[in-house]
């Protein structure tokens, strides 16, 4: 058994590997472009698979220093900004 990083195995043969694999050229090409830790492990009979290691515990990535957590489930970012309601839309008729 031969244990091979993804983008040596790869190399000059994205299409024949990602078949071989059963997944999309791009998603080969994305994985070997993101660097992901992927291994390709030739059995002793030429079947292939593939392995990727991750750290454990999981980590999450780290986002850009101007990025903001987005928790709000609507999906839009709050602004921050005090924004001035008119009197009319927050009075109620009375009974």
């Amino acid at each position: 058994m031969h244990r091979i990083p993804l983008a040596e195995y790869a190399a000059k043969r994205h299409a024949k590997t990602a078949e071989k694999l059963g997944m999309s050229q791009g998603s080969l090409s994305k994985a070997i472009r993101e660097g992901r830790s992927i291994f390709v492990i030739v059995s002793s009979d030429g079947a292939l698979s593939a392995l990727e290691e991750k750290p454990f515990p999981g980590q999450r990535r780290q986002g850009l220093p101007n990025q903001h957590a987005n928790n709000n489930p609507a999906g839009s970012y709050s602004s921050g900004l005090e924004v001035p309601v008119s009197p009319s839309s927050t009075q109620q008729d009375a009974p």
